[in-house]
């Protein structure tokens, strides 16, 4: 009996670690998906901006987007903040489709106007992952 509880523990704590591995990798690579748009923005490189904001958001919805996935990542006491990652996917999406509207100027807009639009909801993308990361990671 003991050491079937020894057992069942020892696999449970082989899968949170693996989730929070997940969880870890996945938000490097969305960091360095999101330095990719940023350093894209200060080159003027419009092509880079779209292409490297496609990608990120791509990933942010997979990994943001589904709620039960995102718990599964999450320790036991942080799976009720599974709404927060969902809620900053939307944000996410929402201020994408901003920057790709700036580069396809669907407004007809100054340039000027565009990129200082694209680049403050590049500004609302970065506050959302920082909100989410705060809530998820931080005990208060």
């Amino acid at each position: 009996m003991s050491k079937n509880i020894v057992l069942i523990g020892l696999v449970t704590l082989l899968f949170s670690s693996l989730s929070a591995y997940d969880l870890k990798s996945n938000m490097l690579l969305l960091n360095a998906e999101l330095s990719e748009v940023q350093r894209a923005f200060i080159a003027s490189d419009q092509d880079g901006v779209e292409q490297s904001i496609k990608r990120f958001d791509k990933h942010a919805q997979e990994l943001l987007g589904n709620k039960e996935k995102f718990s599964a990542m999450l320790p036991e006491k942080k799976k009720n903040k599974a709404n927060e990652a969902v809620m900053s996917a939307q944000i996410i999406s929402h201020n994408v489709q901003i920057i790709l509207d700036a580069i396809d100027n669907k407004y007809n807009q100054s340039g000027q106007v565009r990129r200082e639009e694209a680049q403050r909801a590049y500004t609302y993308i970065e506050h959302a992952c920082f909100r989410c990361h705060n809530i998820v990671r931080d005990e208060y």
